[in-house]
């Protein structure tokens, strides 16, 4: 386990601004840099418009306390981008220091979902991430997702506890054992108290199968009900909820007494919308996903409702100085997570697990080569033939074990994960760099029986769907596959 770092202070980037009040028609985003506004108009709910010429400003009545949150969620284990496309955004390094150059944010929130799944990356991952927001940064609450509980239970709950992390998911109750979770977190901020909690929603199947089940998830009403207990009349209300948007939005006006702000944490948005909107009188924000952008919000409530301001962070990199605008703690941290990740043995450990698409084994590119000549020589004419090499030059350029990352790896191997694929540079070099089998699935029956074992495209044949497993909209943000296929592009042979 890595050592824990303090952070440390740095100068920040600019920001995308919008308002929001009582009602949903929405307004052209200012441009970047304009400060936060709170305004009035007229409208209806989840941002729709009207159609209509919205009416002139009423006057804003005199604001209660304006709470500052810093919101994100649905990490899903990046804790940087992968740096496969220039001018990536996000980073636990670059949060943290958009978070230290905003400066006095009344509530630091993550909504949930750090990782994406249940290996020993994941849990290392997650690891990383509690330390940098936990322990570093001293994050005020984090809702619990459905991918943190497919982390083995018992180890997750203990390095939470361990940390002191402040878990919250109001509706998932301990059937007996440890439990780190809590209903809520309530914080007065000056003169008002603000109360956060969380909705998981759902549970993910190794918990839903445990005997006995090591949870109790409750009913969206009946959890809502047991965080507010006891709740001053006068107290901000906020919830965290994973859920698809639509079934966010339904909550948010469902839910009783009405919530002051609610959080979609879900992945029907990859970066915050442009502008919150409203389901009945409730704000409704979405935060977006990977940590791409960090979501500022200031929350009061007035007599006739909840009153939002919103702004979006673009966590960008520094265009004249390259980590010029990151945390050097959490670069640190990150850093020494990759290192570990490289002596623990992860990318060995990671490898063979799943079974291939199609049953047969791996054979690599070679032994394609006789049977489909013309289309061996186009591959070797491809950046797919040199994949592996661009990890190699890019281990030597940023000084950590880039080929040794599993993330960084499966997008330029062949069959990493899956039994007979690749294992690491050394056991199996005929499987390094992005080759046949990556889109036309595992070799061996075709080669001894080619007409009874045809290979078409993994994927169910849709190249598009292939092709997008590694070029994504964050790995290669300007990829449209037809145009990239006619530099690729053979036929049978």
């Amino acid at each position: 386990m890595m050592s824990l770092r303090p952070c440390s202070l740095l100068p920040v980037c600019t920001v995308v601004v919008v308002s929001l009040c009582q009602c949903g028609d929405r307004q052209p985003a200012p441009p970047a840099g304009t400060p936060p506004t709170v305004a009035s108009a007229t409208g209806s709910n989840a941002g729709g418009s009207s159609g209509q010429e919205p009416a002139a400003p009423a006057a804003i009545p005199e604001l209660q306390e304006r709470v500052r949150m810093a919101l994100s969620g649905d990490l899903l284990g990046h804790l940087e981008p992968c740096g496969c496309a220039s001018g990536q955004s996000g980073g636990l390094a670059r949060r943290v220091f958009q978070e230290q150059q905003q400066g006095n944010y009344d509530l630091l929130i993550e909504g949930g979902n750090l990782v994406a799944g249940a290996t020993e990356l994941d849990f290392q991952k997650a690891y990383t991430a509690l330390d940098i927001l936990a322990i570093q940064s001293r994050y005020d609450v984090f809702g619990i997702g459905p991918h943190d509980l497919q982390l083995a239970f018992d180890q997750w709950t203990q390095l939470a506890m361990a940390m002191k992390v402040p878990l919250v998911a109001a509706d998932l109750q301990s059937t007996g054992g440890a439990w780190p979770g809590t209903a809520f977190v309530e914080k007065t901020v000056r003169t008002t108290k603000v109360r956060v909690t969380s909705l998981t929603m759902s549970l993910p199947d190794v918990l839903t199968k445990a005997t006995p089940p090591p949870l109790e998830l409750l009913a969206p009403a009946a959890a809502w009900q047991r965080a507010m207990l006891g709740a001053d009349p006068a107290t901000l209300r906020v919830v965290l909820v994973h859920a698809p948007s639509a079934t966010v939005r339904k909550l948010a006006a469902d839910l009783q007494p009405s919530p002051d702000l609610v959080v979609g944490i879900t992945e029907d948005y990859h970066e915050p919308p442009a502008h919150p909107e409203l389901a009945g009188k409730v704000p409704v924000v979405f935060p977006g996903i990977r940590g791409r952008l960090l979501l500022e919000v200031t929350l009061a409530r007035l007599p006739d409702g909840p009153r939002l301001g919103y702004q979006v962070h673009q966590l960008a990199r520094s265009q004249t100085k390259p980590g010029a605008e990151e945390d050097p703690a959490a670069v640190d941290a990150i850093r020494q997570h990759r290192l570990d990740v490289k002596d623990q043995g992860v990318l060995e450990k990671l490898a063979g697990q799943q079974p291939t698409g199609n049953g047969a084994s791996y054979l690599g590119s070679e032994s394609c080569k006789q049977c489909h000549p013309q289309a061996y020589a186009i591959w070797t004419t491809t950046r797919h033939h040199g994949a592996w090499d661009t990890l190699v030059a890019a281990e030597k350029a940023r000084g950590w074990p880039v080929t040794a990352y599993p993330d960084c790896v499966a997008c330029h191997v062949v069959g990493f994960g899956q039994q007979s694929g690749f294992v690491n540079a050394q056991q199996t070099p005929l499987l390094a760099n992005v080759g046949c089998e990556r889109c036309h699935g595992a070799g061996s029956k075709h080669q001894k029986a080619p007409v009874q074992n045809k290979l078409g495209k993994v994927g169910g044949g849709l190249a598009a769907k292939v092709c997008t497993e590694c070029h994504d909209f964050e790995q290669s943000p300007d990829f449209e596959w037809r145009s990239k296929w006619a530099a690729i592009k053979h036929g049978k042979d």
